[in-house]
């Protein structure tokens, strides 16, 4: 009988865990939280532009991030921000 009970809280404790889970990332909190710090070491996200160049317009192949504003491929397979993470 010990044997059942340790089984039944094994799978209320797992059943528990994967809700809360589930709760997290549903709630966008991995992704909204920009005080994080940039995983990539001197990477700043999207293309340098160039001091003397004063335009910011961005090339035709690439979006900017509502986040953070790095530029990204314009490629419909692309659905994240390669800097931050956020949905394009």
């Amino acid at each position: 009988m010990e044997t059942w009970a340790w089984l039944i809280a094994y799978l209320l404790g797992f059943a528990l865990l994967q809700l809360y889970l589930y709760r997290y990332f549903m709630n966008g909190s991995s992704t909204t939280d920009t005080s994080t710090t940039n995983a990539t070491p001197g990477f700043e996200g999207g293309a340098p532009v160039e001091s003397g160049q004063g335009s910011t317009e961005l090339p035709e192949d690439t979006v900017a991030c509502k986040e953070c504003g790095a530029h990204n491929e314009s490629h419909s397979t692309f659905t994240f921000c390669k800097h931050c993470g956020a949905r394009l």
